[in-house]
């Protein structure tokens, strides 16, 4: 499989091994039960007989369901002791998210929605449309998240729960204190501006993200193109934020599913 870009998508020649793969991926998230075993377990971990009774779904078909999901990557599952409604008190498997697991598939979506497939498969596409929108739905509450791609944060995934986020690279040698919400990049992205100055926020206004760059050193891009600075500039899903350019840049990718339209 070969990768052809052109004027910023990404096309991908037909690959019929691809385009299977996808397909099972898709239907590993797509099942409704398997949504509800994600929600589950979202906060803490539990066994099958205790997810099986939280969602409404049988034993066996509960069983079923997990399997699929872990062998996808997104949940784990550790040695506990079973809850005391049941019968005796013994060993168990507890289910709970795998880390970054579902910040991972996220992150998927969000590229595999990015991708113009030849031929254009209008049902994949569909697909990960639903799919994207039912996940945000039902994990992130409709909220937008932020990936962080490249460095050691790659893959992180922040869901903006405020209204005003700011973004910069940690300052040790200041007595700031990050406030809620804020994302804080290590020194490791070096061309990145301190928390302190942040290098740039981002607003919601009214279900609408705008970011702006408060006069960084290294200017902001989206998509490729600097932003003028203390301007707000609109994001729309599927866009990606590079903090300067370089090795030590930071890079963001926003993924948004607005449901209100």
């Amino acid at each position: 499989m070969s990768d052809n870009y052109k004027n910023g998508t990404i096309f991908i020649e037909s690959d019929e091994d691809f385009l299977d793969e996808l397909s099972e991926y898709l239907d590993v998230l797509s099942n409704p039960a398997r949504l509800k075993i994600l929600k589950s377990i979202e906060k803490k971990p539990a066994d099958l007989r205790d997810i099986s009774y939280e969602i409404g779904i049988s034993y066996e078909n509960t069983k079923k369901h997990i399997q699929k999901l872990h062998l996808a990557g997104v949940i784990k599952k550790e040695t506990g002791i079973s809850s005391r409604k049941t019968k005796g008190v013994h060993p168990v498997w507890k289910y709970s998210i795998m880390p970054g697991g579902l910040e991972a598939v996220f992150k998927n979506l969000q590229i595999f929605s990015d991708v113009n497939l030849i031929p254009d498969d209008k049902v994949l596409s569909d697909r990960i449309r639903v799919l994207k929108s039912r996940l945000s739905n039902e994990i992130t509450g409709k909220k937008p998240v932020l990936f962080i791609i490249g460095g050691p944060l790659d893959g992180n995934a922040y869901i903006l729960t405020k209204s005003k986020i700011r973004i910069g690279r940690s300052d040790t040698e200041s007595t700031y204190i990050p406030e809620d919400g804020d994302i804080v990049f290590p020194d490791f992205y070096g061309a990145v501006s301190r928390i302190t100055k942040p290098h740039c926020t981002i607003y919601d206004e009214g279900e609408e993200w705008y970011i702006e760059d408060l006069k960084s050193t290294g200017g902001t891009y989206i998509n490729g193109n600097a932003i003028e600075k203390e301007i707000r500039h609109k994001i729309y899903d599927g866009d990606t934020i590079e903090l300067s350019r370089g090795t030590k840049a930071g890079k963001l990718l926003f993924s948004y599913t607005d449901n209100s339209k």
